[in-house]
């Protein structure tokens, strides 16, 4: 197999906006515009089993400097810290507290792509070692998200390689669904 350069950017520099959520809590509803919180991202990917919801009137509110979009990234910026996933398509939403909006430029990186980086271990060391440079209460602020070095090939190799990495993932998710039915 033939080698390929790794170019070493800056998190910021790979995205067209970093977008800190609002600073505030959301009245919940029952029903309505789904909120992303940090326990709703596992394994790089969006988990709504426990899900929460605001009003028309709230997201709206609570996108007014960005809206998330299919391809951003959201990564959290405590408890835990570091965890990361992509918008679906076709999902409307809004960020709770405690994370951040990430706008790939995508002339330049894969979202998919960043985010298996993101949630690796060179990344995620970084994430670490802020960790434990910062105060009681663990941060991640946003010029520290934005100089996370992350090591990028060309477009078209990250987008096989996001391919093949979501490909497994793919095959783990319905493997562990099925074992669920079968425990069932």
């Amino acid at each position: 197999m033939g080698t390929f350069e790794m170019i070493k950017y800056k998190l910021g520099d790979l995205c067209n906006d970093v977008v800190d959520c609002p600073h505030s809590t959301p009245i919940w509803k029952n029903s309505g515009v789904r909120v992303i919180r940090n326990f709703n991202i596992k394994g790089g990917r969006l988990d709504f089993t426990d899900g929460y919801y605001v009003d028309e009137e709230t997201y709206i509110a609570r996108t007014k400097r960005a809206i998330p979009e299919c391809g951003d990234l959201v990564i959290s910026r405590e408890a835990p810290m570091g965890a990361v996933c992509i918008i679906p398509k076709r999902l409307q939403c809004c960020l709770g507290q405690r994370l951040v909006l990430l706008k790939v430029n995508k002339k330049i990186a894969d979202p998919k792509y960043l985010c298996y980086m993101i949630q690796g271990r060179f990344v995620q060391s970084q994430i670490e070692r802020i960790n434990l440079t910062g105060s009681i209460v663990s941060n991640l602020n946003i010029p520290d998200l934005k100089s996370l070095i992350i090591p990028l090939p060309s477009l078209p190799i990250q987008c096989k390689i996001a391919a093949v990495l979501t490909a497994l993932d793919d095959k783990i998710a319905l493997n562990k669904r099925i074992n669920d039915k079968l425990e069932a």
